[in-house]
């Protein structure tokens, strides 16, 4: 599950680390994200585009956000279909928090991150949704698979992490679901950097 990460990057570094060419922000908060607020995520329709959106598609009548969507099942639930193969993008990410569950109510986070890059693409999806003000705006969900051998002992899930040498692959629609599932199935052997945080009461969110 992924519920939360750092972004504390300039604008200039992901450009340059993602080769956008259109600037749809000048700027973004850095710090953590959460669930509901606007992040910046990198696509590709027709140019390499930086924008923001909305963390969470909007499910059932009280309109609770589904932040994840499972590897599994993206490619043919009716809430993720058509985003999976029309609006594929990448959320960059210095770190993600998980939580270890202890027992007796005692979740302790974990920080994550990569030897090797101080930027994770952490792959998702996104479509066009109406706001309460009937306004448009671009929403997300930040895809998950099976933990790999790093991170199985924190969760028994984690955060699809799209490898450097795959970002074009990942992005361009033309890329064939052959390939595609292969990426969905290869979220392992990451290096990672696993830091133990403190004890931090965990906010349990809904997953598909």
């Amino acid at each position: 599950m992924c519920g939360r990460f750092l972004l504390d990057s300039d604008i200039e570094e992901i450009i340059s680390t993602y080769r956008i060419f259109k600037k749809e922000i000048d700027s973004f908060d850095k710090g953590d994200y959460y669930p509901s607020q606007k992040a910046p995520i990198v696509l590709e329709k027709g140019e390499r585009s930086i924008t923001l959106a909305k963390w969470g598609f909007p499910y059932g009548s009280k309109k609770k956000l589904v932040i994840n969507g499972r590897a599994e099942t993206i490619m043919d639930k009716p809430m993720f279909k058509n985003a999976f193969y029309s609006g594929r993008c990448i959320i960059p990410a210095n770190l993600f928090y998980e939580w270890k569950d202890e027992g007796n109510r005692k979740k302790i986070m974990h920080k994550i991150s990569l030897q090797d890059s101080n930027l994770i693409s952490l792959g998702g999806i996104y479509k066009l949704s109406i706001d309460e003000n009937s306004n448009k705006q671009l929403i997300f969900v930040i895809i998950t698979t099976e933990a790999d051998k790093n991170m199985r002992s924190i969760h028994s899930r984690m955060p699809l992490i799209i490898k450097e040498d795959m970002v074009d692959i990942w992005l361009k629609d033309s890329t064939s679901i052959q390939v595609l599932k292969k990426i969905l199935k290869d979220n392992k052997d990451n290096d990672l950097i696993i830091e133990k945080g403190e004890d931090e009461k965990h906010q349990q969110l809904k997953m598909f």
